[in-house]
């Protein structure tokens, strides 16, 4: 089966993966380099836990089947690529730093123990026992020792390298400009340095984040991607955290190699990838409250990416109204942690033809509902 993924973020490199290794002859098309785009810039947080209370209970779903497959797929990734992929499962420690932070917490382990997901409460005492260089003035915390986390630019190096070692052929620098339906195939117009070419296959997967409807013509209606300009401070120096630190305004997330992220930031800025001075500024402050040791850490880079994001902030994974074309689209702020159920289930229905009813609410007819009829 002749597939062809469109985009070389960590969704489209694990669905290659997975088709791969299943015994699909898959070519994949970048219009840069892979991981580019919003993939390197991630945290690489997989945590359900986060944000239990706003997401969809579907979502959840999808996020702990994906988190549980993590070990498997890392496993796998390395083997086959020989690279690692930075993944540790030490937990996430919420911070309070004052009663209001409490109240929130006490929410919060109360909504995982209702969906099942542990998590243990603090002390102030107890966190920095835990961790000693959380400030002083913390007065409780909430251990999530499910959570874990991957280090994108490990994570997607060794996505590569373990696609190319499967038989995936990556074409970086190379543009889709079209997919037009013929006679039971697909034809893609691609754009590379060489000029402009048709490539024929089976199958095809959509999986270009915020260029999921910019400059490529298709015969899908559209569905409204936008993208959410976010932004991380990376530091570096004395580790200072054993694992992910956050509160309500801010995470830190360490790295084996002593850096330390801060992040992250939201803004509806279009393709504007300019870093901010208040954003900084408030990331900083932020997790100056959390660690008051960031202070003598070097700054050594800002960066920001677009968070691929429909209207209502769910993925579409699944098929088309298009016979052969499929979605793998729209994680917003999940891409990381939604990469092996993604790539598993994208599988499943691409080549058995199942997962139809579990991708179900994930379908992007969902986000045409609303739409103005023409007139």
């Amino acid at each position: 089966m002749r597939t062809a993924i469109v985009g070389g973020g960590v969704v489209g490199l694990a669905c290659a993966f997975e088709l791969a290794r299943r015994g699909a002859e898959v070519t994949l098309f970048e219009r840069e380099q892979p991981g580019a785009g919003a993939s390197t810039v991630a945290a690489g947080m997989l945590a359900p836990s986060s944000e239990l209370e706003k997401t969809p209970q579907v979502l959840v779903d999808l996020q702990l089947d994906s988190l549980r497959r993590y070990p498997d797929f890392v496993a796998a990734v390395e083997a086959a690529g020989g690279q690692p992929c930075g993944y540790r499962d030490e937990g996430t420690l919420w911070v309070s730093r004052h009663r209001d932070d409490e109240l929130e917490l006490d929410h919060l382990c109360a909504i995982q123990q209702d969906r099942g997901m542990p998590a243990r409460r603090l002390s102030g005492r107890d966190v920095r026992q835990i961790e000693p260089y959380v400030s002083p003035r913390a007065v409780g915390g909430l251990l999530v020792e499910r959570d874990t986390q991957v280090d994108p630019r490990r994570l997607v190096p060794a996505l590569r390298a373990a696609c190319e070692a499967s038989g995936v052929e990556i074409r970086a620098q190379t543009v889709v400009r079209a997919i037009e339906p013929r006679r039971g195939t697909l034809s893609l117009t691609i754009e590379s340095d060489a000029g402009a070419s048709q490539f024929e296959t089976d199958q095809a997967l959509l999986a270009s984040g915020v260029w999921l409807e910019d400059c490529i013509v298709t015969p899908l209606p559209t569905l409204g991607m936008r993208p959410i300009k976010g932004q991380i401070v990376h530091l570096r120096g004395q580790p200072l955290a054993d694992r992910v630190l956050r509160n309500s305004d801010i995470y830190l997330v360490p790295r084996a190699d002593g850096e330390l992220l801060l992040g992250a930031t939201e803004e509806e800025q279009g393709f504007d990838l300019t870093a901010s001075a208040g954003g900084t500024l408030d990331l900083l402050r932020y997790a100056f409250e959390v660690l008051p040791g960031i202070y003598d850490l070097d700054l050594t880079e800002i960066d920001v990416g677009l968070r691929p994001a429909f209207s209502d902030h769910m993925p579409v994974i699944g098929p088309t109204n298009v016979d052969g074309v499929f979605i793998a689209a729209g994680h917003y702020r999940g891409g990381i942690l939604l990469a092996p159920g993604t790539a598993h289930w994208m599988a499943e229905l691409m080549i058995n033809g199942q997962a139809i009813d579990h991708l179900a609410p994930f379908g992007y007819e969902r986000l045409l509902q609303n739409q103005e009829a023409p007139a």
